[in-house]
Parts: C-alpha cells; sequence; structure tokens
C-alpha cells in the first residue's frame, strides 16, 4: 500500500469551518455548494459527509451525499471509500458488493486508511468476490497500526472468534481498548460482553456495567439493557433462602432498564426492559426486609 493519504481543504473550506457557530444552516450549504461548483473537491466532499451523516442539523439525506461522493471519487481516496460505502450499504445506491469492494481496493491503494480495513473487511467475509483471509487481516492490522478506531473493532473481534489465527481473547481486550480509547461504540460494547462473560478477564459485572454505559453514550442504543443486567447482577442475590440487595445499585439499574424499554431498537429487549423494571421495583420494595449490602 501506497503512504497513508491526508485529506486537504481549501483555504475557503476552512474559513468557513472556522465560522460555523456563525453560519445558518441553509447559509453553509449554499457557501459550500458555491465553491463545489467552481470546482472545490474538499467542498463537494464535506457536502457529502454533511448529507450522509446529518452534520450540524442538516437532514440527512444519503443518496445526495452519494451523489457529491461521486463527484469527486476519481480524484480523492476518500470519496472513493464513501462512494464504496454507498454500495456496501445500499443506502443512497442499490447494494452492489462487487462495486463496493472494487471501490474500496481503489481507494486503500489510494492510501485512504480506513479503505484498508473496509476492503480487508470484504476480503476476509469473500463479499463482492473470492475470500482471503490471510490478506484481509494483513491489511486490517495495517490500519489499526495507523489507529483506525473501525479497523482496531474488527480486529478485536477477530481476535476474540479467532477468524484466521488462534483464538485470542486478551489480544483482543487490548486492541478493543485502543479503540475505545477513542469513543468507538461497537468496541465498548465487546469490551462489555468480555467482563460480562470472564472472557481471558475474571468475570467483572462493575467493568462490564462501564463498558456497556459507553457504548450506549456513544449511541449504542442496545447497549442500555446489558449495562441495567450488569448493575442488577451486583445489586441482587440469593445465598440459600436469604436474600441480598444493593438498594443503590438496583435503581440504577432500573435506570438503564428504562432507557431501553424506551430506545432499544428490538421489540422483545424493550418488553423484557419493562419486566426487569417492575421485577427490580419490586426487589426494591423488600428491601426493608432483606439484609443490605
Amino acid at each position: 500500500m501506497p503512504p497513508a493519504y491526508t485529506p486537504d481543504a481549501s483555504e475557503q473550506v476552512q474559513a468557513i469551518l472556522l465560522e460555523l457557530d456563525q453560519i445558518e444552516a441553509e447559509d453553509l450549504l449554499e457557501q459550500l455548494e458555491s465553491l463545489a461548483q467552481q470546482g472545490d473537491d474538499s467542498s463537494a466532499e464535506l457536502l457529502g459527509e454533511i448529507h450522509s451523516f446529518g452534520l450540524f442539523g442538516i437532514t440527512r439525506n444519503r443518496a445526495l451525499a452519494c451523489d457529491y461522493f461521486e463527484r469527486v471519487s476519481d480524484r480523492r481516496p476518500d470519496g472513493l471509500h464513501n462512494r464504496a460505502t454507498c454500495h456496501f450499504d445500499g443506502e443512497g445506491r442499490e447494494q452492489d458488493f462487487e462495486k463496493a469492494r472494487n471501490l474500496y481496493r481503489l481507494a486503500a491503494q489510494g492510501g485512504w486508511h480506513q479503505a484498508w480495513c473496509a476492503y480487508g473487511n470484504m476480503l476476509i467475509h469473500g463479499q463482492g468476490g473470492p475470500a482471503d483471509i490471510p490478506e484481509g487481516l494483513r491489511l486490517c492490522r495495517m490500519a489499526a497500526a495507523a489507529g483506525d478506531r473501525d479497523a482496531q473493532t474488527d480486529l478485536g473481534g477477530y481476535f476474540l472468534m479467532g477468524v484466521g489465527m488462534e483464538r485470542d481473547p486478551v489480544a483482543a481486550r487490548f486492541m478493543l481498548e485502543q479503540a475505545a480509547s477513542q469513543k468507538q461504540a461497537n468496541a465498548a460494547f465487546l469490551l462489555g460482553q468480555i467482563h460480562e462473560k470472564g472472557d481471558g478477564t475474571p468475570v467483572d459485572n462493575a467493568a462490564a456495567a462501564e463498558w456497556f454505559a459507553k457504548a450506549y453514550e456513544w449511541e449504542r442504543a442496545d447497549a442500555a439493557f446489558r449495562a441495567g443486567s450488569a448493575l442488577a447482577r451486583r445489586g441482587f442475590r440469593m445465598e440459600g433462602e436469604e436474600m441480598f440487595i444493593n438498594e443503590p445499585l438496583m435503581r440504577e439499574a432500573i435506570e438503564w432498564f428504562a432507557l431501553a424499554e424506551r430506545f432499544d431498537p428490538d421489540a422483545d429487549t424493550r418488553a423484557k426492559a419493562s419486566e426487569m423494571i417492575a421485577s427490580g421495583s419490586r426487589l426494591i420494595a423488600a428491601a426493608g426486609k432483606a439484609p443490605h449490602e
């Protein structure tokens, strides 16, 4: 692979970004579009990212985002990568793994480090063409070493599952912690599972709850139920016929279950969260009759 590509931004775009807090959303789009029409590729790329992620209060529009990425993709490796993602996700463009794989490959060859593992993942899973697990892992290792948090998460997952290598939960935890230090939500969620199960480390429900809470903070809505469950395990236990309740922990667990009841994307989990709220409330009501910790 060539040296890493660093995306540039024109002086005009940099000046606009410095004034973001003083520019209305529609004026921002108008100014950037004017620059894009004059051939400013950094402006067109930024417009694509704004519409792709719904930045600066702009309504998310993946089809329009893909239009902008197509305008610059023959000149910018980051635009190639984003265009590939349009076809990989099937959002804004028809899903086409073969096209996505080829575009990721071109972006990777252009030095865009985020494309190294994106292309590598497609090689590992045989998406859009033949599988090549060793090469895919090599590319993901390159991207992880370059500090790409998504690649670190993917590689951590491969260590955890033993994909193309001997399973190594300790190495997985190390790699996932690198990604989580950059607020990667999926990495935090996996770390929560590792501590919850005691996979390569002692079971630690306190650590599990902390990681699931971070995953939720970083926009994994399905982490709220797991955070609540980890806290509930710490807040209640039975020893023979004797019940022990830590009321503050149970109340905190209920707060997380309430978030899961409202925001978890899975209907069954939302229903389970309602049951856990009721169950936890009953336990708290019984706390006066039980030994406390």
